[in-house]
């Protein structure tokens, strides 16, 4: 073989090896790792949504007893006001045939 050819198989197989040392240290986790890694990012992603849902329930909470409040404040102001004389409907007399 030239010395051109012997430098060329050289340099192949030292490229062959920087690949393989790249592609060992740049490669995805292993499946052990992956699934580790996905069902950590789910459990937070559990746990952020939960939270979200408890903050919403809690809104609606809130929102739901103030309008029982108001609600109730109507219901005493108009019994309030049906309780004085003479604030009750006019009821006709007359039935209708």
């Amino acid at each position: 073989m030239s010395a051109k050819g012997g430098g060329f198989i050289i340099g192949f197989a030292i490229g062959a090896l920087a690949g393989a040392a790249a592609a060992l240290l740049l490669a995805p986790e292993s499946g052990e790792e992956l699934r580790k890694e996905i069902g950590e990012r789910s459990d937070e992603l559990k746990m952020k949504a939960q939270q979200q849902v408890d903050a919403l329930q809690e809104q609606g909470r809130i929102v739901l007893s103030d309008n029982v409040k108001k609600a109730q404040q109507v219901v005493q102001d108009a019994q309030v006001k049906l309780s004085k004389p003479g604030s009750a409907p006019a009821v006709s007399e007359e039935l209708p045939a």
